[in-house]
């Protein structure tokens, strides 16, 4: 005990060198020390996480002195550093897993970071407050079983998250107040199975959000309340198996949302008291199979809604006599 003590007391102090190939060792130091004490891997996970939440600002301006360049160089080498040190001992081939364990990324400013085909299994990951500006955040073919992984309050400007072809069983996924301005997240192909996901109040302006292709088995996919200003939403394709698909008082204004070719089986697809103004929620060919479509108290105020090609069995997309008799004006429906 008293030499792994020396060795985490020796490699925080590095963390806080001036010098970068100084905190690059630190980092090493600590990642080697975590693999050795089990008892303490946790700590050194925490003291790691600790470094990425330290000040970090954007890139200086054009042409910036070079000492100014190169002391953001270093910290970003670093930075970057610490998230491949995580992601490759979440992957299926790490020598030793730090699968299980927490990660508080609270605050973090990303400007890039690669976790793809990290598995997050059981444990927290907390992206609260965290701030992505520009740059891709790799998530692609990684695994969430079990885990919790939070982005509540998150800002992204211009950046892209990517969870192409990720897989959700068990556990949540917050995005509850995100806010997205510009830039792009990517569900496409991710495959989602009973558990909840909250969008919950999420603002989404001039942002691309994209579940084409995904699959969604039983749980629940919520934006209650979520704000679509500009900017599409993509599930074309998807596939949903039971469960919710909730819009209750979500906001379209001048987004468009596309759910061509969707299919529909069961469940729900809820629209209670969702506003459209402008833009339009396209389901071209999408199959819905007694599954319930909920539009109770909506507003449609210039916004379109266009189930004109879709197709209905069962309980005709539970509907309801009076909207399915007497659609509002912008809620177009198949023929009878």
């Amino acid at each position: 005990m008293r030499v792994f003590n020396r060795r985490f007391a020796t490699a925080t102090r590095r963390l806080g060198h001036a010098e970068t190939a100084v905190r690059l060792a630190g980092v090493y130091a600590l990642a080697a020390l975590a693999d050795d004490w089990p008892d303490g891997r946790q700590t050194c996970i925490d003291e790691l996480c600790a470094y990425l939440r330290t000040p970090y600002g954007p890139p200086p301006e054009a042409d910036p002195p070079a000492a100014e360049q190169l002391a953001f160089g270093g910290r970003q080498e670093v930075h970057h550093a610490v998230i491949s040190i995580i992601t490759a001992h979440l992957r299926e081939n790490a020598r030793v897993s730090w699968r299980g364990h927490d990660f508080d990324f609270t605050g973090v400013r990303f400007d890039g970071g690669d976790f793809s085909r990290a598995e997050f299994s059981g444990g927290t990951v907390d992206f609260t407050g965290a701030v992505f500006s520009g740059g891709t955040v790799d998530f692609t073919g990684a695994v969430f079983s079990g885990a919790t992984v939070d982005f509540t309050g998150a800002e992204f400007s211009g950046a892209s998250l990517d969870f192409t072809g990720a897989t959700f069983s068990g556990g949540t996924l917050h995005f509850v107040a995100a806010e997205f301005s510009g830039g792009a997240v990517h569900f496409g192909g991710a495959t989602f199975s009973g558990a909840t996901h909250y969008f919950v109040t999420a603002v989404f302006s001039g942002a691309s959000l994209d579940f084409a292709g995904a699959t969604c088995s039983g749980g629940v996919l919520d934006f209650a309340g979520a704000e679509f200003s500009g900017g599409t939403v993509h599930f074309t394709g998807a596939e949903f198996s039971g469960g919710i698909i909730g819009f209750v008082g979500a906001e379209f204004s001048g987004a468009t949302a596309h759910f061509n070719d969707a299919a529909f089986s069961g469940g729900t697809l809820d629209f209670t008291d969702a506003t459209l103004s402008g833009g339009t929620l396209h389901f071209t060919d999408a199959e819905f199979s007694g599954t319930g479509v909920v539009f109770t108290g909506a507003t449609f105020s210039g916004g379109t809604v266009d189930f004109s090609d879709a197709t209905f069995s069962g309980r005709r997309g539970g509907l309801g006599k009076d909207i399915a008799t007497d659609p509002p004006a912008g809620l177009l429906l198949p023929p009878a």
